[in-house]
């Protein structure tokens, strides 16, 4: 009997793929999808936090939660980054999120010292192996009170 299932062999065969797409020499496992996830965006979770270019293209895309997340402008891309240097080929097969908003940002909470990426909502980053996982520029962090910042929304999560 065939100890994978039709659903688990479509998962690693995405995964196999996606390692392709993105130049990895190696394969995670695939992880279950959660509520309200897609299968794509389930493996997708590997890639939280690489930014992708596809070929040809001037956009750069973040993942986060398994999705791709284009960036809007060079100037939002400054808030974040400080070069381009880790953008990766391809990634097209990850799901296509929401962009980013004009403008988003880093944020350290003054009250609280919780760094954030703010956008439509401040996301919390919960660590600095998280922040390293999405090669934010610590440089670009700026400091603001409570009042300032939009409501909180999903944790950004670490690469799976």
């Amino acid at each position: 009997m065939n100890i994978f299932t039709h659903n688990g062999m479509r998962r690693i065969g995405t995964a196999l793929a996606l390692a392709a797409v993105a130049g990895s020499g190696t394969v995670a496992a695939a992880a279950p999808a959660v509520a309200g996830q897609s299968t794509t965006q389930a493996i997708c979770n590997v890639y939280n936090g690489f930014r992708f270019q596809p070929a040809g293209s001037t956009a750069v895309y973040l993942v986060i939660d398994g999705e791709r997340h284009q960036v809007p402008n060079e100037a939002t891309y400054f808030r974040l980054w400080a070069t381009w240097n880790g953008i990766q080929p391809n990634g097209g097969v990850c799901d296509l999120g929401d962009p980013l908003i004009d403008g988003a940002y880093l944020a350290r909470e003054l009250e609280t010292g919780n760094v954030y990426l703010v956008g439509r909502r401040k996301r919390w980053i919960p660590n600095m192996t998280v922040f390293n996982q999405y090669s934010f520029d610590p440089a670009r962090i700026r400091d603001e009170g409570r009042d300032y910042l939009p409501s909180r929304g999903p944790d950004i999560p670490e690469r799976l």
